[in-house]
């Protein structure tokens, strides 16, 4: 769903420019990761061509690491409505259609914390993070607290508890990273594996405590990609859990509700031999599938569903200008934490992005994108007009250790 946005990661390595960032690890992950640059928070990938970063050297003892996002995000639905959606109210769910309006957002993001290394396989991050909305009625509209531990046994293999790194690799139908914009930090545990021919990132995320006045929820998340030259295969799953029970002193039990959401399928990308040189650096094309398992509530059997989609994507990138384009079709698909404009039947988008290097530490980043919704899709008094988004984002971060600056890629503030 279209909300909040500070910019998109986005593939190149078949469809994958997509980068998540912790102490030197850069995870690289598939289609379903980033299958558009806007939609799904994916930021390009530091550790592909034409972008790959040196290895980095053995982090200092202690540092001080800083990272800032400013972003623009605009996006135009002229008030569509979307023929799917679950709500509940107490034990009655329904299913209704759900409006889709445009928006304008403008912010900043802000990451400030310590680490310590313990020792080779062992650090330890403390700090804040800050999400200020410009022009919003609060000069700071959260405050974050960031205590992780990151175990790493081996060079592309992270264990980390405590505060997440929150960009998951999700296809937008199945997570839409935007909600990061709603819960920016995620405590809980991670597993996360960046490995020649394997990647992956399996997450546990307890977002919301189980109290008088709200129930529990989590969600469970795994995205994976094993690649063999040319060709990447993608798994995806992701279970989004809500209700159970009401502690003491009002102790009661309520309805459960479950949305899972699965996906997967090959994609194949083929890098120019002329690398970074060449106007056509990378042609690529995907294949995904979808199914889904809504419960909106587990005392109502008969309100359970099951649906299933699919999408057809081709990519080329033109000296590192990114054009995508797909084709998607769903039949009964609920998708309770989704971009909300994947619960239409039909539809095909266009987008782009592109990434401007300006130095080792700072970046900007712009993208775009377009989609068609077929008339019977939505209600008749949208009248068929496109959807469109445009955004902007401009990153800087830096470390600082022992009072010497080390410099290290400009990427998304991220926790």
């Amino acid at each position: 769903m279209c909300l909040l946005l500070m910019v998109m990661w986005h593939g190149t390595a078949g469809a994958a420019e997509d980068a998540k960032t912790l102490s030197g690890l850069q995870l690289d992950v598939g289609p379903l990761d980033c299958p558009r640059p806007v939609g799904s928070t994916c930021f390009r990938s530091l550790t592909d061509p034409p972008y790959r970063s040196p290895a980095p050297a053995p982090p200092p003892r202690l540092s001080v690491e800083v990272a800032n996002t400013t972003y623009v995000y605009n996006v135009e639905s002229q008030g569509t409505f979307i023929k799917r959606s679950t709500n509940c109210q107490g034990f009655f769910c329904f299913r209704k259609e759900q409006e889709v309006n445009g928006f304008t957002a403008v912010g900043d993001f802000t990451s400030l914390r310590l680490r310590y290394t313990v020792s080779s396989t062992v650090s330890l991050y403390g700090g804040v993070f800050f999400a200020i909305p410009f022009g919003g009625a609060d000069a700071v509209r959260q405050v974050r607290p960031i205590i992780t531990l990151n175990y790493q046994p081996v060079e592309g293999v992270n264990l980390l508890a405590g505060t997440l790194q929150p960009r998951h690799p999700f296809h937008d139908a199945v997570f839409d990273d935007l909600r990061y914009f709603l819960r920016p930090v995620e405590q809980g545990l991670q597993f996360l594996v960046d490995r020649k021919y394997y990647q992956q990132d399996l997450f546990f995320n307890w977002y919301q405590e189980n109290t008088r006045e709200n129930n529990e929820r989590f969600d469970i998340g795994y995205a994976g990609k094993l690649k063999v030259g040319p060709v990447r295969l993608n798994a995806q799953l992701h279970w989004d859990h809500g209700g159970g029970e009401i502690p003491f002193p009002d102790f009661r039990t309520i309805s459960a509700q479950n949305n899972i959401v699965w996906a997967g399928g090959p994609e194949v990308a083929v890098l120019s031999p002329m690398g970074n040189g060449g106007l056509i650096r990378e042609i690529g094309a995907a294949v995904t599938l979808f199914g889904d398992r809504d419960e909106p509530n587990q005392r109502t059997p008969a309100l359970t569903s099951k649906g299933h989609a699919h999408e057809l994507r081709g990519w080329v990138n033109l000296g590192g200008f990114r054009l995508s384009a797909a084709r998607w079709k769903s039949s009964n698909f609920v998708t309770s934490t989704g971009d909300i404009f994947y619960g239409v039947e039909k539809m095909t988008e266009v987008n782009f992005v592109k990434f401007f290097d300006l130095n080792q530490f700072v970046a900007i980043e712009v993208g775009g994108w377009v989609r068609f919704i077929d008339r019977k899709s939505v209600d008749a008094s949208s009248g068929g007009v496109p959807a469109n988004s445009f955004y902007a984002a401009f990153h800087w971060n830096f470390d600082v250790a022992l009072g010497k600056v080390n410099i290290r890629p400009a990427g998304p503030a991220t926790p």
